[in-house]
């Protein structure tokens, strides 16, 4: 698919679990060389995905007719938790995972969440880096629950 094909977003439910975690393995499978703690989102059920989807939503990117992209949303009390966005190598640094966040973050407001929050690991700098020009900042520092990395919380208030 050409550079200058469009992107377009498309809010999907639980029935599109399938497309969403395939999307997602295969955008995280470059993690396992460089994440000492394996991903758990590498061994996620479409069931798991499915469930995780219900309490808030999803999205799918696509460039042209290829679907390039996902993420998932929970809708918490308070704010909205991010979550698996996912691009396909071959179209980052296109502004998709930019594009899927905002949609997710307006998505949210009009649900009546004023703030939205997502956690990354360090051992990601370049996914820090991504929400952070998207006007995240970082709100704790913890260990892993399963092993010697450091995840980061960022959040965002919403307008």
């Amino acid at each position: 698919m050409g550079e200058d094909a469009a992107v377009t977003l498309e809010f999907v439910g639980p029935e599109h679990a399938a497309v969403v975690r395939d999307l997602m393995r295969a955008a995280f499978s470059e993690y396992d060389a460089v994440l000492t703690v394996p991903s758990s989102a590498m061994w996620e059920t479409v069931e798991d995905v499915a469930s995780h989807i219900a309490e808030g939503g999803a999205m799918l990117a696509r460039v042209g007719t290829d679907t390039v992209g996902s993420g998932r949303y929970a809708l918490r009390e308070d704010h909205v938790y991010i979550g698996r966005l996912s691009v396909l190598p071959p179209y980052r640094a296109r502004g998709i995972a930019a594009a899927m966040m905002l949609a997710m973050e307006q998505r949210a407001l009009t649900e009546g969440r004023a703030e939205a929050r997502i956690s990354v690991r360090t051992m990601l700098p370049r996914n820090i880096e991504l929400y952070e020009r998207l006007g995240y900042i970082v709100t704790a520092r913890y260990p892993h629950p399963r092993g010697d990395e450091v995840v980061v919380d960022l959040a965002k208030q919403l307008r």
